[in-house]
């Protein structure tokens, strides 16, 4: 029910300004009181900010995207694009965020020499190629399966060389064997944090870390903590395997 929160709130605010002007009589009225009543719904739903405002503004930007006269074309081609780049977020309701350049270099000061990483959700490969110049003596695998940002990634090793040590794929993290890693590196959401928990737990090598940036496991604190300084970006949470050992 969860996911359909979102297009029913969009189907309740339009059916509501219907009540008052129908949109074939007069469509930029009717799509201002449908921005309007999505946008209360949306607050009285308590959803963040961002959300209120995407609420808000979906239909009044295709009713004026509409009466623009924009070529089909062009929406199937930002459809397509946003299906490549960000399929999971439609699907496992993770964004596409991008690691700051201060995580790169928590990170190289705590990786063990030579160690095996696996960066679970790369997307456009920045981390990666970062930690790869940053730390050479790694052996790095870079998991995404969004086809636009693994492309993306996939360029960025090209352009830098095609580094020996790392490794870019397009798939699923969750079907890794996760126990062949010695440090396992997430940017992801709320969301899927405790299934990741779960996965490290059941298949995490002995001493192996799990190292999360920002998004905590509920109910689960971490072993260390690595503060990062920003106001999105705060700091790494990292668990070892078995949780609480030295």
């Amino acid at each position: 029910m969860g996911r359909l929160r979102h297009p029913l709130l969009q189907l309740l605010a339009c059916v509501g300004a219907w009540v008052f002007v129908a949109p074939g009589q007069d469509p930029a009225v009717w799509a201002a009181l449908q921005g309007g009543m999505a946008a209360l719904l949306a607050t009285l739903s308590r959803l963040p900010g961002w959300q209120r405002a995407a609420h808000g503004l979906f239909v009044p930007a295709a009713v004026l995207l509409r009466q623009a006269g924009i070529p089909p074309w062009c929406y199937l081609l930002a459809l397509l694009a946003t299906l490549a780049l960000g399929r999971n977020a439609l699907v496992e309701r993770v964004p596409l965020y991008r690691s700051a350049r201060r995580v790169a270099e928590r990170l190289g000061e705590r990786l063990g020499s030579g160690w095996r990483v696996l960066e679970a959700g790369c997307g456009d490969g920045r981390l990666a190629l970062q930690l790869c110049r940053l730390r050479p003596d790694l052996n790095l695998s870079a998991l995404e399966n969004a086809p636009g940002s693994w492309l993306l990634a996939r360029l960025r090793w090209l352009g830098a060389g095609r580094p020996a040590r790392l490794a870019i794929g397009c798939r699923s993290f969750w079907g890794e064997d996760w126990g062949a890693y010695d440090a396992i590196y997430v940017f992801l959401s709320p969301e899927p944090m405790p299934r990741v928990w779960r996965k490290f737990v059941a298949e995490g090598a002995p001493g192996s870390l799990l190292i999360s940036n920002t998004f905590v496991v509920p109910d689960v604190e971490p072993d260390e903590r690595l503060p990062l300084g920003g106001p999105l970006q705060k700091e790494l949470l990292i668990w070892r395997h078995p949780h609480g050992s030295e």
